[in-house]
């Protein structure tokens, strides 16, 4: 699956006001800056964001298309409304093709259903990897499948598929946990005691 693609316009700097205007007229204000580059400020589609952003969120890699070029970038920010939600302002952190990046990827925990009971639940520990390598390599996150974890093996960071990617530098230690099967019994216990200490 490619990255998603958001069409980005350069807009002048404008005043708060200016900005309202921006908003009501369906688009977000942006910026995008990068190691050595001049920020720009950019305005994106509210609907085409919307749709991105369904799937991705901060820390995503994409493409940006602005005027003839397409660039790489991450997410780096979005502001949302503290109530109603809606996106005010994104920022976009513009990547070299030929520079490493460093970024913490999102890990998610997939088929837990299949060892989890009334009496056994998956605890996870780490929900983030960070990594550093080339923007084409990029994966948006990693997936996990734990249905064979076992009580007492803890799943680490060496098991993982991209700790031994050619082109991806892992940069937690192997030795770190990202999940551990244990008894819904104790995990409940140790929940109520840090109840008690906090009362």
């Amino acid at each position: 699956m490619g990255k998603p693609i958001l069409e980005v316009e350069e807009r002048k700097r404008t005043k708060k006001k200016a900005l309202k205007k921006l908003r009501k007229n369906g688009f977000v204000p942006a910026v995008v800056y990068g190691n050595a580059k001049e920020t720009k400020q950019v305005q994106v589609n509210k609907r085409e964001l919307d749709k991105i952003l369904n799937q991705y969120s901060v820390g995503s890699s994409i493409n940006f298309h602005i005027g003839n070029e397409m660039r790489p970038a991450i997410i780096k920010d979005i502001q949302r409304h503290i109530t109603k939600l809606h996106v005010l302002h994104i920022d976009l952190q513009e990547l070299d093709e030929d520079k490493k990046v460093k970024v913490k990827i999102p890990i998610y925990l997939t088929n837990k259903s299949v060892v989890e009971s009334s009496t056994s639940v998956i605890q996870q520990q780490m929900t983030e990897l960070e990594i550093q390598t080339y923007p084409s390599y990029l994966p948006q996150s990693i997936e996990v499948n734990v249905s064979n974890m076992q009580f007492g093996v803890p799943l680490t960071v060496g098991k993982l598929q991209i700790f031994t990617h050619s082109h991806i530098e892992v940069l937690n230690e192997s030795e770190e946990i990202i999940a551990l099967l244990t008894t819904a019994t104790r995990l409940e216990m140790k929940e109520e005691d840090s109840e008690s200490l906090l009362n």
